[in-house]
């Protein structure tokens, strides 16, 4: 691979950035019905899932449609060192800009031990064929991935599906790629 993680984050903000916001809001709203038509997802009790910021793949719907379906929602707490801890969320309403301006529970929402969680829902900027996806560099997802033993979806538009990524040890791979066009599953031959 010749292009490296930095130059391929850059190329993939520019062309995240350069989408039609109806294109984007249209991608979003499909993205969103087949993670929730998926037998992982129906299956789930306990999702932990990013909380989208307006340039992600949006999961504002999701979560909500999660919380109705009587699952339990466990969203992003970012600490130190590049970690982050799953904490439980009855509603979207109790985050707030944290991190990187990214909403946030707070510090006293409860703890999810990750090995109680069933379905992981990760951003991607990029992914890859066999489930390696590139993010925005912090290592926050590769740490957490590896406490985890949940099904891990990455979300990511067809556009920035790539035949194969830049991958360094740490990489934790997504068992399943969702995107506007379609469901893959990445650990199976």
């Amino acid at each position: 691979m010749s292009e490296n993680k930095q130059n391929l984050r850059r190329r993939t903000l520019a062309q995240r950035a350069a989408q039609d916001a109806a294109e984007k809001r249209a991608a979003d709203r499909k993205i969103t019905e087949r993670v929730l038509q998926s037998e992982i997802y129906r299956r789930a009790s306990c999702m932990f899932t990013y909380v989208a910021t307006p340039q992600e793949i949006d999961t504002h719907a999701l979560i909500r449609r999660a919380l109705a379906d009587g699952k339990t929602v466990c969203v992003p707490l970012c600490g130190a060192q590049g970690r982050m801890s799953a904490r439980r969320i009855d509603s979207l309403a109790e985050l707030h800009p944290g991190t990187h301006g990214i909403l946030e529970p707070d510090e006293a929402a409860q703890e999810i031990d990750p090995s109680v969680i069933d379905l992981i829902i990760v951003p991607a900027l990029a992914c890859d064929r066999d489930g390696f996806r590139l993010g925005y560099g912090g290592g926050y997802y590769d740490r957490f991935l590896a406490q985890a033993t949940a099904a891990a979806v990455a979300l990511c538009a067809e556009a920035r599906l790539e035949e194969r990524l830049p991958r360094e040890p740490h990489d934790r791979r997504c068992g399943w790629i969702i995107t506007e066009r379609r469901v893959l599953r990445t650990d199976e031959e």
